[in-house]
């Protein structure tokens, strides 16, 4: 499989219109317990890369994403701070949502098991030290 930028004027375009799609999806996943933030900025920095380096490149620098891709980058894995941060939010937001919703009792429990399919994927991601050393920097400053 090819993962070189493209060249096409029109695959270029849906590339990057893909990138911002996941880039927006990974924005609500900020604050959606049920959205996952890490894999749709992971996917947006793919789709730029294949469509636009230049704003792949943006995104590497950028000082809200571009250290945890870094770390993604070379070591495969996400800071435990990061890590313990995510999973407290999650449990917060789902926790008032339950408390303030009117959905029926079997929702819930759909909803808490798929929280918990959420819960389980970011515990596993594997676990770098808060203290290990920055990764290096993927792209140029």
């Amino acid at each position: 499989m090819d993962l070189r930028p493209v060249t096409d004027p029109l695959k270029s375009f849906l590339y990057v219109a893909g990138g911002w799609a996941c880039l927006a999806l990974a924005m609500l996943g900020v604050v959606l317990p049920l959205l996952p933030t890490t894999p749709f900025v992971l996917l947006a920095s793919w789709c730029f890369y294949r469509g636009s380096p230049r704003i792949h490149a943006w995104l590497h620098r950028s000082q809200w994403f571009g250290p945890t891709l870094d770390d993604w980058h070379h070591y495969r894995g996400i800071r435990r701070g990061l890590k313990h941060r995510a999973i407290l939010v999650v449990v917060a937001v789902v926790a008032v949502s339950l408390l303030y919703s009117s959905l029926p009792w079997w929702l819930r429990y759909v909803f808490l098991a798929a929280v918990a399919a959420g819960l389980y994927t970011i515990w596993t991601v594997p676990t770098l030290p808060d203290d290990a050393p920055r990764a290096p920097r993927t792209l140029a400053e």
